[in-house]
């Protein structure tokens, strides 16, 4: 079992070098102890334990940490940052993203430019809301969607502040 599991993941780093992509990831801590290098693509899953970093990943992205310059995955981390994109499903304690697309769940999620879609937490914030927002508090400067939630702020609206439901189409 120990040789079977040595080969592949020989097979993997190999494939990883060769094609600057990789279907497995397992990392303990970026970008040091890894699999497969930072700098290599994850096509696949990619297990944080607990803390893993690359360029893109695709794909299934799971455990305590992750950090990405972007993703278009199911991410299931306590905390998942994406420096540029992230497309897909992200739950975790803290989500950040550059843009963002897609459902995002968690205690805090923050996109620095434009989110679209579903997003629901404690706090929400992103420069440009295209969607929903649900939380206690929803923060953005322009919204196309509606606000749910007892704080909701649109700082570039006619009505900046509105608690339980504020929309702007």
């Amino acid at each position: 079992m120990k040789k079977l599991l040595l080969g592949l993941g020989l097979l993997f780093s190999v494939a990883a070098f060769s094609f600057d992509t990789s279907a497995l990831q397992l990392s303990i801590w970026a970008p040091r102890v890894q699999l497969v290098p930072d700098y290599i693509d994850i096509s696949g899953v990619k297990l944080n334990l607990p803390y893993g970093g690359n360029k893109k990943v695709a794909g299934v992205d799971l455990g305590i940490a992750s950090i990405n310059n972007s993703s278009s995955a199911l991410q299931v981390n306590l905390f998942n940052r994406n420096l540029d994109n992230y497309v897909g499903f992200q739950a975790g304690l803290v989500n950040l993203a550059g843009t963002s697309n897609g459902v995002n769940i968690g205690l805090v999620n923050f996109t620095e430019g434009i989110s679209s879609g579903l997003e629901i937490a404690f706090f929400n914030a992103s420069l440009e809301h295209r969607g929903v927002q649900i939380g206690l508090v929803n923060y953005c400067e322009f919204l196309t969607g509606m606000h749910i939630g007892l704080f909701n702020i649109v700082t570039k609206s006619t009505v900046p502040f509105f608690p339980i439901v504020n929309f702007c189409f």
